[in-house]
């Protein structure tokens, strides 16, 4: 299991870093390696590594969207105004809809179906847009009116959405509630969701206030 931790840490980086040399982005050098090692070709990974891949997913992303934030300046958020979160919510929510509506025509989809394949479809990568952003801001470009801290910010919020969202439709479809009736409970589950999130994230801040 140590061995195959280290194939992944050092062949990813190493991959990033090899096509980083011929200005490609990093992550498909990670992608690549990803492929090499995968039971498919090179067979480098613990069968362990394999099972607690939806685990890692989870973390991995917790960690970039956890990145994400602490790269924020809020000053230039608040010049903004509501400008980063109708970045984040109105574009993938817009998609979703549009994609759901396309498939019930097009496919014979059923509205949470739909729903769920829109999910997917407009579903925006963190691992492409914060490290992007990141680089961007720290060359300074658009910094002066805080573009990168609006797109990391409605792009971390678009994630959020879209997560939420997707886990609720899949929760329903799975009680087999296809029905019309059950589409109230989403924006509660969501609301709800959100508000403990914020309750959480109070608590986690004061307890390091006190622990500093």
């Amino acid at each position: 299991m140590l061995s195959s931790i280290i194939w992944i840490l050092l062949g990813g980086f190493l991959g990033g870093e090899i096509v980083r040399r011929f200005a490609i982005p990093p992550l498909v050098g990670m992608i690549l390696v990803g492929f090499l090692l995968s039971p498919a070709m090179g067979n480098r990974i613990d069968p362990t590594i394999l099972e607690m891949a939806d685990q890692l997913r989870t973390i991995s992303v917790m960690v970039i969207l956890l990145r994400a934030g602490l790269g924020l300046d809020w000053d230039k958020l608040k010049q903004q105004g509501s400008v980063a979160i109708r970045l984040g919510v109105l574009p993938a929510l817009s998609e979703t809809i549009v994609i759901a509506i396309a498939a019930n025509f097009l496919f014979g989809f059923d509205l949470l179906t739909g729903l769920l394949l829109g999910c997917i479809v407009s579903a925006e990568s963190p691992a492409v847009i914060v490290p992007g952003m990141l680089r961007l801001k720290n060359l300074g470009w658009g910094v002066s009116k805080g573009i990168p801290d609006a797109i990391l910010t409605g792009s971390a919020l678009s994630d959020v959405f879209i997560f939420v969202l997707f886990g609720l439709l899949l929760n329903l479809l799975q009680a087999n509630n296809s029905n019309l009736g059950q589409i109230w409970l989403l924006p509660i589950n969501m609301i709800t969701q959100i508000l403990l999130g914020v309750f959480f994230g109070f608590v986690a801040a004061i307890i390091g206030l006190f622990c500093v």
